[in-house]
């Protein structure tokens, strides 16, 4: 089956992969769902799966070649934003809003995501978007002319050193590029990573655990590295590896259950598991629409005669996740692919549109 909507194109990329991609987009929109300060510190901790597991399929190209396959992370930053901000400028009451339209577009543009109070909410996971393009670059450009590792190093320095955010996640690449190169780091030891995939994922959701309970969380998109920014670091180390050692202990599972003649099994790996996959083969959907999906439903409940405050969001989170979960898998499998790709990715759109129209010819 082709997928077109994940954030990376490798069509060869491992199984696993798609587990690990799939439970950390599962817990970002357990993230935005208004979760208690503690849980949320945990979770915080994702964002660096997604740069990791991008790191371990980067391949070497060239210049060309990055901006003719990235190009479309910024389409997709401005396309799904400029939807997220027209229905927030006319859809959200205003005692939801905190700043003024033209502050809102300000901010949408420069991708000053960090201003939690001056952007719409539905744009502000996007950010990652465009801090993948220019991570991406900067990583590209900095090995090409043999400094990486020096970049890295002030990357990780900037983080004790906050300078101020900048626009266009600029800070927010350069302190990133160290969960890139760690991706690429256990690629290429794939094996020896692997075969101590048990011990090292354990000691990486410790390290995790207690580093998120313990001192703090972690937040990229408002350049917030905890109140101590060196445990911040090994709790996202950490976190990495919990994941890769969890996606190859489940794509063990999955193989294994392909052979198997328990129902229950295959069930599980079906309908379960199948989830995670699901989310990661709609990432960009999933990333630029489950806010807005859930600040819809928080809208229909509105409409129904509920009352709906910042206080009940926070006190009754399990219900706003679980709302907009299920919605988000409804869309996900209802929606035709072409109409999500419509939603995600216009120039994707528009190539396919053209092929679908040269066949039948």
């Amino acid at each position: 089956m082709k997928r077109v909507e994940n954030l990376n194109t490798n069509k060869n990329r491992e199984l696993w992969i798609d587990y690990a991609r799939g439970l950390a987009l599962i817990m970002v929109v357990l993230a935005h769902s208004q979760i208690p300060s503690k849980l949320f510190a945990f979770v915080s901790y994702v964002i660096v799966v997604f740069p990791f597991l991008t790191g371990y399929l980067m391949k070497d190209m060239s210049f060309k070649d990055f901006f003719a396959k990235r190009t479309t992370l910024i389409i997709s930053y401005y396309y799904i934003g400029l939807i997220g901000y027209i229905l927030w400028i006319f859809l959200v009451p205003e005692t939801f809003k905190k700043a003024g339209n033209l502050t809102y577009l300000k901010s949408f543009l420069l991708v000053r995501t960090d201003l939690l109070e001056k952007i719409p909410l539905p744009i502000v996971p996007l950010w990652y978007l465009i801090f993948l393009f220019v991570a991406e670059f900067m990583f590209i450009a900095f090995r090409n002319f043999h400094v990486l590792p020096y970049a890295i190093v002030v990357g990780i320095l900037l983080r004790f050193f906050y300078p101020g955010a900048l626009p266009f996640k600029i800070d927010v690449a350069f302190s990133g590029l160290y969960m890139f190169w760690l991706g690429k780091f256990v690629e290429e030891r794939r094996t020896t990573f692997e075969k101590f995939g048990g011990p090292i994922g354990f000691v990486g959701l410790i390290t995790w655990t207690l580093v998120a309970l313990l001192v703090d969380g972690t937040s990229w998109n408002i350049d917030y590295y905890g109140t101590n920014p060196l445990l911040t670091f090994f709790g996202e180390i950490g976190t990495a590896m919990c994941f890769f050692s969890v996606g190859i202990f489940i794509e063990r599972f999955v193989n294994i259950s392909k052979n198997t003649n328990s129902l229950l099994r295959r069930f599980f790996v079906k309908y379960i598991l199948g989830i995670a996959r699901l989310f990661s083969d709609n990432a960009i959907f999933a990333f630029g629409y489950h806010i807005l999906v859930g600040g819809l439903t928080i809208l229909i409940t509105m409409a129904l005669g509920f009352t709906v405050t910042e206080e009940t969001l926070r006190e009754y989170w399990y219900i706003a996740f679980a709302l907009t979960f299920g919605a988000m898998v409804l869309l996900m499998v209802l929606l035709p692919k072409p109409i999500k790709l419509f939603l995600t990715q216009p120039d994707l759109f528009l190539k396919w549109l053209r092929r679908e129209r040269g066949s039948r010819k």
